[in-house]
C-alpha cells in the first residue's frame, strides 16, 4: 500500500462572510483583509448572518475540437466563463437587501403619519428602467487550527451585479431568509486571465 502525507490544516472548514462594495484590488495585488478578515478600503458592507454554505463558483465552458480522422478530441477551446458568489442570508436590514437586488431604490426617512415611536423607516422601491449597479464583492472565510490564526481564504469578484430575484417568506415557525447571487463581469482594463475574479489563501 502506498504511503501518503495528509496535511490536516489544508482541510478547510469555516464560515463565510459576504461583503458588498469592497475595494477593487489593484492589478497584481490581492483584496486586503485585516487580522479579523474585514476587507480594507472601499466602503465594505457586511451582508450579515447566513444560512448554510456560502459558495464561490468559477467555471469555464470548454468546447472540444474533433476531426473525422480521430476518435478522440484533438484540442479544447474555452468559449465562455462565469464566476459568482451565492449565499442565503438571514438579516432583514433593507440596506443589505437593497444591495442584493439589481433594481432597488433604497431610502430612509421619518413619516409622521406612522405611530409615535415608530416613525423612522427604511424603504426599497422598484419600477422603471434603471441602470444596474455593480460593485466588487468578496467572500472571506477564516482558516481553522492553531497553525492558521488570523489567516483567511478570500474570493473576490472585481465587478458584480445582483442576479437573483428577491424572494423572502414570513412564517411563525422559521426565521426569514433570502438567497443572494452576485454574478461577476469582466473588467476589460485588466489583463486577460485576471479580469473577473481572484481567489487566494493566506499561508
Amino acid at each position: 500500500m502506498a504511503s501518503f502525507t495528509v496535511t490536516v490544516p489544508d482541510i478547510h472548514q469555516g464560515t463565510g462572510m459576504l461583503w458588498y462594495n469592497v475595494a477593487v484590488p489593484a492589478i497584481g495585488a490581492r483584496l486586503l483583509v485585516d487580522a479579523n478578515g474585514n476587507p480594507l478600503g472601499g466602503s465594505p458592507l457586511a451582508m450579515g448572518a447566513s444560512d448554510g454554505p456560502a459558495t464561490f463558483h468559477m467555471e469555464a465552458k470548454i468546447e472540444e475540437v474533433a476531426i473525422d480522422q480521430q476518435t478522440a478530441p484533438v484540442d479544447a477551446i474555452m468559449t465562455a466563463e462565469s464566476a459568482y458568489l451565492e449565499v442565503t442570508l438571514k438579516e432583514s436590514a433593507l440596506a443589505k437587501i437593497a444591495a442584493s437586488l439589481a433594481q432597488a431604490n433604497y431610502s430612509t426617512g421619518t413619516d409622521s403619519g406612522l405611530p409615535a415611536g415608530a416613525q423612522n423607516y427604511e424603504e426599497i422601491t422598484v419600477g422603471g428602467l434603471v441602470p444596474i449597479p455593480n460593485a466588487a464583492v468578496a467572500l472571506v472565510s477564516p482558516r481553522r487550527g492553531f497553525s492558521s490564526p488570523g489567516k483567511f481564504m478570500v474570493a473576490c469578484l472585481y465587478s458584480a451585479y445582483a442576479k437573483d430575484p428577491l424572494q423572502i417568506g414570513f412564517t411563525r415557525s422559521k426565521e426569514a431568509t433570502y438567497k443572494v447571487r452576485f454574478e461577476g463581469l469582466a473588467v476589460l482594463s485588466r489583463a486577460p486571465g485576471d479580469q473577473v475574479a481572484q481567489f487566494y489563501r493566506q499561508t
